[in-house]
């Protein structure tokens, strides 16, 4: 119970924190800009090259505007299990779709295709279809990115020591809108005894685990 109540503070938390950065939007706060980089900055999380691969790189599903929905993507299982291990989380509830990429407002019961690729497996990035759709700022989708799969020594320098702990700490979801764009850094929460990296998303664009 203990374990789930934590779990459970991490997301009000996380709510709480964006909430108050989209009320924060058009006042003096506009000044707290979130930290941006080009790629060529970014510290990228590095899966193990002994990883098993992903059991898809693409997923696709119809959200429907009243109803809940998601999707995840999972490694294969290694020879000899049966289990698996999951990459990406994808959850939206029924009042998550508020407007469509030419900016029309969903009714209940109306459904938008989305679809969810790895376009590099190796450092965990991901992104999200269609470009420009936009969720609810009181209801926004969540997606959380594991990285259990890269093993201890995240900051690879061949060893696993404190500073390993210290990426941790810094782990965070970041947001480009264009291959060519620099990336922003998103409101995140790190739950270490999961391994991943938890942010809510006002839309869609692309999305990487770096610190």
């Amino acid at each position: 119970m203990r374990f789930r109540s934590r779990r459970a503070a991490f997301g009000t938390a996380l709510i709480l924190l964006i909430t108050a950065a989209i009320a924060g939007c058009g006042t003096a706060a506009d000044s707290l800009a979130p930290e941006q980089r080009p790629t060529s900055a970014l510290r990228l999380l590095t899966v193990l090259p002994t990883a098993p691969l992903l059991a898809t790189t693409s997923v696709s599903f119809y959200a429907v505007k009243g109803r809940n929905a998601g999707a995840d993507i999972w490694y294969r299982a290694l020879p000899g299990r049966s289990d698996s291990t999951k990459m990406l989380e994808f959850r939206l509830n029924g009042a998550s779709l508020d407007r469509r990429p030419d900016g029309s407002a969903f009714a209940d019961g109306d459904s938008i295709r989305i679809t969810i690729t790895v376009i590099n497996p190796a450092n965990l990035i991901v992104d999200f279809q269609p470009s420009g759709l936009k969720f609810s700022a009181k209801e926004p989708a969540r997606l959380k990115i594991f990285f259990g799969e890269c093993g201890d020594d995240l900051d690879r320098d061949g060893q696993v020591t404190s500073s390993d702990d210290a990426v941790k700490q810094q782990l965070a979801i970041w947001r480009q809108e264009t291959p060519t764009a620099p990336w922003f850094k998103m409101s995140s929460v790190v739950v270490q005894e999961d391994r991943l990296v938890d942010a809510l998303l006002g839309g869609f664009t692309g999305y990487a685990v770096a610190y």
